[in-house]
């Protein structure tokens, strides 16, 4: 495999009811930040915190496919986070938080949302593996 080709980036695509609905949202519960706005009415907008960005469409916009989409993010201090969104927008969670373990030492502290269009996040953090240190 060629050691310059890298992947940077995956953002998801959602597509929403209302786009400023939806940035308003994620930047309340989740703390994401207005990277790009398109449209008049607005029809598209980035939004992003960290390295994770998602992309926010109304459906029939070109780029963006009808029906909820997910997406999992992989996070530091999902504890925080899991309260932030407990306190802001407890009608979101999906699934409380709690210790997953998916086997072979792959173990995770997730949770799920939905945002108000139906998107759902699954947020979680890498527990130490059982392997490790040993």
């Amino acid at each position: 495999m060629n050691s310059k080709v890298r992947f940077n980036h995956v953002g998801p695509q959602f597509v929403v009811d209302e786009v400023a609905v939806a940035v308003s949202f994620y930047s309340e519960v989740l703390g994401f930040e207005l990277d790009h706005v398109n449209g008049e009415p607005l029809q598209y907008a980035v939004v992003f915190r960290d390295e994770v960005y998602v992309h926010l469409g109304v459906q029939g916009h070109p780029a963006f496919t009808p029906g909820p989409g997910s997406a999992f993010v992989s996070v530091s201090g999902v504890e925080e986070v899991w309260s932030r969104v407990k306190l802001a927008a407890p009608q979101s969670v999906i699934e409380p938080l709690e210790s997953c373990d998916y086997g072979q030492g792959v173990r995770f502290r997730v949770f799920s949302l939905a945002d108000p269009a139906g998107n759902i996040l699954r947020i979680g953090e890498p527990l130490e593996s059982k392997t490790q240190g040993a």
